[in-house]
């Protein structure tokens, strides 16, 4: 019996070398933060996520 391998099983391959999905997030959260910051106007939905995202981190602040 033989196995093969199958190079075209791209998505598998790629999602074992991204990031831990949180810490995707967390630069996704850091980057609409920063464009609010600067002044760049957000959707509703983003502005509300990035709130309630920074109250969580505001409530469990990250050790020092």
């Amino acid at each position: 019996m033989k196995i093969y391998h199958n190079p075209n099983n791209y998505a598998e391959r790629r999602r074992q070398e991204y990031p831990d999905i949180g810490d995707q997030l967390d630069a996704v959260f850091k980057l609409a933060q920063h464009m609010r910051e600067t002044g760049q106007k957000l959707p509703p939905d983003v502005g509300k996520w990035v709130d309630e995202c920074a109250a969580v981190k505001q409530k469990y602040p990250a050790a020092k």
